[in-house]
This record gives structure tokens, C-alpha cells and sequence, in this order.
């Protein structure tokens, strides 16, 4: 089973964004992306490692793409990670044609290959503008 078979753990909300810079990153750190006024996924007890998908999509390798970097965290619950840009280039890179036939061998359903094609269209956006993709994670 891929990526999106695995479940995260029960009460931990998950949200991918993108932001001009790490000062903007961190001001998700309370209340989330989307508190912060900034484009984002919510990726809540769906996906938690965007690495793996992207990896599976690409049909990479998972030790070719870097590993994130925590940005900021609240010493209890919340933290915001900047996503590898090799993780973002490749989420970008994904066609309708990969993204399709990938749905069918993990057989997703359409929420879920809905959040897909929203996470590659907010990775092509930081691609676009050349901004940095985070991960906001709070328990």
C-alpha cells in the first residue's frame, strides 16, 4: 500500500502551505495556515509525509529527496517544517496522466486524489514563485 494508505495518528491536525519567506512560515505557528491568511492543504489525518508521495509519483527513490527542517516549534504541540525542494519540485513535476494512474493502483478515492492534485497545484505555485512549501503540524 502507498502513501496515502497510512493514517495519522488520531487528534493531529496536518496542513501544507506555501509562504514568501520563513518570518511568514512561522506566523502559521498558532493557529495554522489558514489563520495566518496563507494558501494552504489540509492534509488532516490524511498525509503526513509528502516526501514518500512524491517519491511514489515520481518513481524515485525516496533517499534522492532531502529531508525537511523544522522551522519553528512551540515546545508542545505545533511546529511548522520548511518541505525539501526536491520534495516540491517533484510534487510540482507530476502530470494529470502519472497522477491518474497512480489514483488507480492505490485506488483512491476521490477525496483523496483531489488532495493530491491540490498538493501538487500549491508545490507548482511555490515552484512559480519561488517560494518555500511547509508543513504546519499541531496535536
Amino acid at each position: 500500500m502507498g502513501m496515502i494508505g497510512k493514517v495519522v495518528a488520531m487528534g493531529v491536525l496536518v496542513d501544507y502551505f506555501t509562504a514568501d519567506s520563513e518570518q511568514a512560515a512561522r506566523s502559521a505557528l498558532p493557529g495554522g495556515p489558514g489563520a495566518a491568511d496563507l494558501p494552504y492543504v489540509d492534509c488532516k489525518g490524511w498525509l503526513d509525509e509528502p516526501d514518500t508521495l512524491a517519491a511514489e509519483l515520481s518513481g524515485r527513490d525516496l533517499s534522492e529527496f532531502g529531508d525537511s527542517e523544522v522551522v519553528v516549534h512551540d515546545g508542545e504541540s505545533a511546529s511548522v517544517e520548511r518541505m525539501a525542494p526536491e520534495t516540491i519540485a517533484a510534487l510540482a513535476a507530476v502530470d494529470d496522466a502519472r497522477l491518474r494512474e497512480y489514483a488507480e493502483e492505490e485506488l483512491l478515492d476521490e477525496f483523496e486524489v483531489e488532495r493530491v492534485m491540490a498538493l501538487r497545484g500549491l508545490a507548482r505555485e511555490a515552484v512559480r514563485l519561488n517560494q518555500g512549501m511547509y508543513r504546519w503540524a499541531c496535536a
